[in-house]
């Protein structure tokens, strides 16, 4: 079994002790990491193979001879566990699953897993937990986020995006450690699809930059990265509503001599429409969980319909940060405000799955003779928040001869890279 080292040195990196970062790891090892590969189930399907141990509060047991173990919340909020579909034995607390010998994997929903498994229950819900080390998690993780299958010339976007993600989950393994987990495996955190996604170019992109992270007063920095800028990026604090932005996330310009280094991206210039009746929709769905002070309540189901839409402030990027919603019907009317990223969540792309690209854009209304509106067309620029590294940037600048550090020192001025171990 491979050892698990979780440092509680860690939480000092948050914290603000007064060694420098480099003496509080140094010499400790790779972290491991907790992701959570399920939560709030009620069972789930694990595929096995030779050389599996299982560790419960009761003992320790070999799965030799069996292909799948399947865990299930049992009535009592324990754990119920079958081999090959019998039931073997029950547990409450933790269990780890793992192998004798490094190089076997395990599997769950057509994906593969390496090192530990801890299975869990919070009484109502069961979670599966998949420990392993940073570095590995990380070679899973930058191309799910960077892109699979990038090219040579793009190497040093990959290794930004390497650090800016070994970074943010330094951050999140500092936190206290009665939780259950560190990251979840999906955009709540970062994306993370098991060992079965990796690629030679992102994988060299973790070795080359192994131990390092960007740093800002001998602090860990906040990684922000998003797909597409649309020419600029933006203040954290006008994205998010926070009252001042760090000095290194007050947004900037992504252009070079030869135009935005985002131009490249799919997602640099875009347009969405919609019918009035289609976005009025959208709007009596997503407007309540956009802004806290909008009830579902006050948007009524009928003869209630969008009167306009206004563009009230914007950012230094260009981002809209208010957005007024003016609906209702001819005997009265109310205004509805939405703010900062969450502009993109409560208006959606059409049909609602999806929200905005971003915040980066314009409005153009059609109406009737009757001055009723007809049709709704958004022209807008990038996708994503805005903060931080634009990803499609960060490639075209790669393309354009830029160094690792160059690419990072334009989206996070003033920072400095550390190798911590």
């Amino acid at each position: 079994m491979r050892r698990i080292l979780i440092p509680f040195i860690l939480l000092c990196v948050v914290a603000g002790c007064s060694a420098p970062l480099q003496e509080q790891l140094r010499d400790r090892g790779v972290p491991s990491i907790r992701v959570c590969i399920a939560d709030r189930a009620r069972e789930a399907s694990i595929g096995i193979s030779e050389g599996a141990l299982l560790l419960t509060p009761e003992g320790r047991y070999s799965l030799d001879g069996f292909k799948e173990m399947r865990c299930e919340l049992a009535a009592d909020g324990g754990i119920q566990v079958f081999m090959d579909g019998k039931a073997a034995r029950r547990f409450r607390g933790v269990a780890r699953c793992y192998y004798r010998r490094p190089g076997s994997v395990f599997s769950l929903n057509e994906r593969t897993y390496s090192d530990t498994l801890l299975f869990a229950s919070d009484g109502q819900s069961l979670y599966v937990i998949n420990i392993l080390p940073l570095e590995e998690y990380l070679k899973s993780v930058v191309p799910r986020e960077i892109g699979r299958n990038r090219k040579i010339e793009e190497q040093a976007a990959i290794n930004a995006q390497a650090i800016l993600a070994r970074t943010y989950a330094l951050g999140k393994i500092s936190l206290p450690l009665a939780r259950l987990f560190d990251v979840y495996d999906d955009t709540r955190d970062q994306v993370f699809g098991g060992i079965g996604e990796r690629d030679e170019l992102t994988t060299r992109g973790v070795e080359q930059t192994a131990g390092q992270v960007l740093a800002y007063g001998g602090k860990l920095a906040e990684c922000y990265y998003h797909s597409t800028c649309g020419g600029r990026t933006a203040a954290s604090s006008l994205v998010w509503q926070r009252p001042q932005s760090k000095p290194y996330l007050i947004g900037g310009s992504d252009r070079g001599r030869d135009g935005d280094y985002c131009r490249i991206s799919p997602s640099y210039r875009w347009t969405e429409e919609y019918t009035r009746a289609d976005l009025e929709s959208i709007l009596r769905t997503f407007l309540p969980s956009a802004n806290e002070a909008i009830l579902p309540s006050d948007i009524p189901d009928s003869k209630w319909y969008l009167l306009d839409l206004n563009i009230l402030k914007r950012g230094a990027s260009g981002r809209v940060t208010t957005l007024q919603v003016v609906m209702g019907n001819r005997g009265q009317q109310r205004s509805y405000y939405i703010h900062g990223d969450k502009v993109r969540w409560g208006i959606r792309r059409p049909g609602g799955d999806q929200p905005l690209r971003s915040t980066l854009f314009d409005i153009s209304i059609s109406r009737n003779s009757a001055h009723w509106i007809e049709r709704v067309r958004i022209d807008g620029g990038g996708s994503g928040h805005g903060v931080g590294m634009c990803q499609w940037g960060a490639i075209g600048m790669a393309r354009a001869g830029f160094s690792c550090e160059d690419i990072l020192q334009n989206y996070f001025p003033a920072t400095e890279i550390l190798t911590l171990y």
